[in-house]
């Protein structure tokens, strides 16, 4: 704008209309934001609807263990066994690999009174299971249980990772399950 334009114009937003109504160029300002705060609002809506419905979510890789009854239900666990009448019993323990890969398991059952620390336990296993699981796939397994001395018993399901760089070839995953029982004399 040149230095009179720009006076008049400074004069007419000073002075105003002296009638009280708006000029053609203070509607053409007017209508101009509220065109553009449309636009902004249009344009932040559609950002918000693709990051919401279109943006795929990162998942957060992982490896799962659980265990399941001889019906795999997760309803009837054994709380007491009687030696000698039901204290051999089944149960069935789940993997699941969600890892984006390819990985070599191994689950390591262990039985100790209920005392000992978890995570990994110090009790040498009873019994280990191995299998190669594809990314998303799920491993489930019958494992016979056999309690023989009267006490608390817990059977720990711990799950294991191969790695050749470890020094028995297993890493410990971190996950595991058990079960707490009772075995008393008839």
């Amino acid at each position: 704008m040149k230095r009179h334009q720009r006076k008049k114009f400074m004069e007419r937003k000073v002075k105003g209309n002296p009638q009280g109504t708006k000029s053609v160029l203070d509607l053409d300002e007017e209508k101009t934001i509220i065109l553009t705060i449309l636009v902004a609002l249009v344009i932040l809506g559609a950002l918000l609807v693709y990051l919401v419905f279109f943006t795929p979510t990162q998942k957060e890789p992982f490896s799962a263990i659980y265990l399941l009854d001889s019906e795999k239900q997760l309803e009837n666990f054994p709380k007491t066994v009687v030696l000698g009448e039901n204290s051999t019993f089944s149960l069935w323990v789940g993997v699941e690999n969600q890892n984006d890969t390819t990985r070599d398991y191994s689950v390591l059952v262990k039985v100790d009174d209920g005392k000992s620390l978890v995570n990994p336990s110090p009790v040498e296993p009873t019994e280990s299971f191995n299998r190669t699981l594809l990314n998303e796939e799920v491993w489930e397994f019958p494992v016979t249980i056999n309690i023989d001395q009267l006490g608390s018993h817990r059977i720990i399901f711990e799950l294991w990772f191969f790695d050749k760089e470890a020094e028995d070839g297993l890493e410990y995953s971190g996950n595991w399950v058990s079960l707490s029982l009772e075995a008393i004399q008839a």
